[in-house]
């Protein structure tokens, strides 16, 4: 691979290490935390697309997450995500492999609980752990601070979630890229069926992705929205879901790539 073309791979590497958490999809409970003692399994298969005039990038990814309750008031969370990727440059380049694992600690600093409505409020603080697949990880630090918020009203919910990830925090690479902005909010109902243990939830979505220039200028960088359906599928403690994420306005220079849609499907049990 000539050196050109080893630059351009690296810049999308470390572009690619926040990808996911700036993606949102299907928030529930953003703000709420897991009782005591009570684990989450979590996992989904998403499809992306990116591509300008003269590269192109499709990826399709499975994470797989694990929450767990520490106290009523804590909670831990880890990712880990398998990656397939091909970057159409000239030609085909193909990457498989683990991605950075995270890790993630939310704090319940707020919550209310009534007849008519449930209000959580809990920032949380997650970094990657740049153990990746050199093939798929660009091997630097990238903490992200967040704040999300969840009300719901009876059969309603809106949850907020804004983060902000500091890409290559200690410096690593020459060339550091941008830091990374997403708020994601998100409305959806429940339609309970079987005497309430078994419902369906339609989800709208709305994902807002900002580059900020790492040299202050903050003018720069592309910037995309995504409004997102989607449903999910609740039974007991199961739920399956599946969201289709549309970019409605996106905002790049000529060198820059576009993001096309999205797809999301997975489930999620609680025990």
């Amino acid at each position: 691979m000539i050196l050109g073309n080893k630059i351009i791979i690296t810049s999308l590497l470390i572009v690619f290490t926040s990808f996911y958490t700036q993606a949102g999809g299907i928030s529930v409970d953003a703000g709420l935390t897991p009782g005591q003692d009570r684990w989450i399994l979590r996992t989904q298969y998403r499809f992306m697309e990116r591509q300008n005039s003269t590269i192109s990038m499709r990826t399709q990814m499975v994470p797989l997450m694990i929450a767990y309750g520490l106290t009523s008031n804590y909670t831990i969370m880890a990712r880990v995500t398998y990656v397939n990727r091909i970057i159409y440059l000239n030609n085909a380049i193909y990457a498989n492999g683990f991605n950075d694992p995270t890790v993630l600690l939310k704090v319940k600093i707020y919550r209310k609980n009534t007849a008519n409505y449930v209000l959580g409020i809990a920032p949380y603080f997650a970094s990657n752990i740049p153990v990746g697949n050199t093939e798929i990880s660009s091997r630097t630090w990238n903490p992200e601070l967040g704040l999300s918020m969840s009300f719901r009203p009876r059969f309603l919910s809106i949850d907020f979630t804004g983060s902000f990830t500091f890409i290559d925090a200690v410096n690593k690479t020459e060339n550091r890229e941008s830091n990374n902005l997403s708020i994601n909010i998100a409305f959806s109902s429940i339609i309970p069926i079987d005497n309430y243990n078994t419902a369906i939830s339609p989800v709208l979505e709305s994902t807002f992705n900002k580059e900020f220039n790492s040299h202050g200028n903050k003018n720069s960088g592309p910037e995309v929205l995504f409004l997102s359906p989607g449903i999910m599928f609740i039974k007991s403690s199961l739920i399956l879901e599946t969201l289709y994420q549309i970019p409605v306005y996106q905002q790049t220079n000529s060198q820059e790539m576009e993001s096309k849609s999205r797809f999301i499907a997975g489930l999620r049990y609680m025990f």
